[in-house]
Formats: structure tokens, C-alpha cells, sequence
């Protein structure tokens, strides 16, 4: 797969940019050029962090930009002609709707009720394209179109941790209380980010996500 450009973030960062929109087909090729420079490293590579159609890889001074590019640039040309394999297990996340403060503003502005919008929610499985915005939100896709709204015109100060929530064609995790502008839908008691764990997302770009309707009891009991 070709760049549709290269450029430098800093001294020491360069994203290889793939294309300028959400596609699956583009996020596993970036993800699959993460995992070969991470299984064949260079000198002075520090980590390569992937986006929806982007891989950003960061070096120290052993090594610099040209070089960097000319390594990547081999890399992904082996890349492509290989055959991806692709992670087939689906991780099932417990969401309580019944915390989910905005779930009934959503039904009504989409003119459906509040269960279809569980059910909707729940029966799609959702592809995490990205960790980002604060460490271990995940971005997951492609929303149903029936569910698409876009952001709200005013973020909440503070989003409680375990909100599920979506905006766009994007559903998404808090992992802690902050601010934020996209719609709660329901909560879940997994923890998405934990700094003792490694790797510390309880998510990581690639895996295939469901969620699962619980009650309040259980969501209270949940260990």
C-alpha cells in the first residue's frame, strides 16, 4: 500500500500517512506495519504508534530522518506482499445502559426508542481502529448508521470513568473521569486503562470488540 504522504511531527517523528479517511481495509495495514517494525526493529526505533490511516514512528539520535523513512519505506513494501492475518477473537465488554445519562436524549433525537438503541448498539461488532485522546480510549467503528450523531455543541466538564459513548460513526470508552463531548449511552466496570498491567490498555488497535447489556446489580457486583 502507497503513503499518500510523509512528514515529520518533531526532530524525531515521522507519521507515514496512508490515507485521509476512516477505512478497515487502510487501519490493518498500518497496524500490520506496527506489528513487522515492531518484530524486526532498527536502530534507534522507540515505538510506532498507529491511527486510523497513519503509523507514526518515533527514533532517538542513532539514527535520522532519511534513514528512518528509507527502513520504513522497505518495511512496508515487504508488507504488502504478504498476507495479513488478522486477530478473529471478540472481546465482549458489559455496558449498564441504565447509566447511561444521555441514552434517553439520544433515542429522541434519532427518533427511536431507547431499547432499539441498546439493541443497535449491542449487535454490532466494532473494530478498535485507534487508542487515543487520553491513554486507553479506544475509538472503535463503524457505528450503525441509525445510531450516528455528531458530537455535542457543549463537552461535559466531567465524563465518569467506564462511559460508553459515541459521536460520529465512532463509539468509544472513557477510562477515567474526564471532560468530554460525545454521548453516554451506558457504563461499563472495566477498567480501560491500568499502569501496573502490560501492556497498560486493556485494549489494543486491531482487536474486535461486542458489548453486552447488564443490569445495575450486576454492574455492582462486578469484579
Amino acid at each position: 500500500m502507497e503513503y499518500s504522504r510523509i512528514y515529520s511531527i518533531h526532530d524525531q517523528a515521522i507519521t507515514f500517512e496512508f490515507a485521509d479517511e476512516i477505512s478497515e481495509v487502510v487501519n490493518i495495514h498500518v497496524i500490520d506495519l506496527k506489528h513487522y517494525i515492531d518484530a524486526n526493529p532498527f536502530k534507534g526505533l522507540i515505538e510506532c504508534v498507529p491511527a486510523y490511516s497513519s503509523l507514526t514512528v518515533y527514533f532517538n539520535t542513532d539514527i535520522n530522518k532519511n534513514e528512518v523513512i528509507e527502513l520504513v519505506s522497505n518495511y512496508n513494501l515487504k508488507l504488502t506482499s504478504q498476507t495479513s492475518i488478522q486477530n478473529s477473537n471478540i472481546i465482549t465488554i458489559p455496558v449498564c445502559y441504565e447509566m447511561g445519562e444521555d441514552i434517553e436524549s439520544v433515542a429522541s433525537r434519532l427518533n427511536i426508542k431507547k431499547e432499539e438503541v441498546i439493541q443497535l448498539h449491542t449487535a454490532n461488532i466494532y473494530r478498535v481502529y485507534m487508542i487515543g485522546f487520553t491513554p486507553g480510549f479506544p475509538y472503535m467503528g463503524t457505528l450503525p448508521k441509525a445510531l450516528t450523531l455528531p458530537r455535542k455543541d457543549t463537552p461535559l466538564l466531567n465524563v465518569p470513568a467506564g462511559s460508553v459513548a459515541i459521536a460520529g460513526n465512532q463509539t468509544g470508552i472513557y477510562p477515567f473521569n474526564t471532560p468530554g463531548g460525545w454521548h453516554i449511552i451506558g457504563r461499563t466496570p472495566i477498567k480501560m486503562f491500568e499502569q501496573k498491567n502490560t501492556p497498560c490498555s486493556f485494549l489494543k488497535p486491531g482487536e474486535s470488540v461486542q458489548f453486552q447489556p447488564i443490569s445495575i446489580e450486576a454492574f455492582n457486583q462486578y469484579k
